[in-house]
């Protein structure tokens, strides 16, 4: 499960990062980089907790 969601936020933080290089001026950039920090903190955090 860990590694699920380590690879979870990479791709969408991947996707973000696509999504900005591409000029689009939209939400979702900005919205995918946020997720994907989220879920790459949860995972540390539960990382360090085990």
């Amino acid at each position: 499960m860990p590694y699920c969601m380590f690879f979870l936020g990479t791709l969408i933080l991947v996707t973000g990062l696509e999504e900005l290089q591409k000029d689009r001026k939209g939400f979702v950039g900005y919205m995918s980089i946020v997720i994907s920090l989220f879920v790459l903190f949860v995972y540390i955090q539960d990382f360090l907790m085990n």
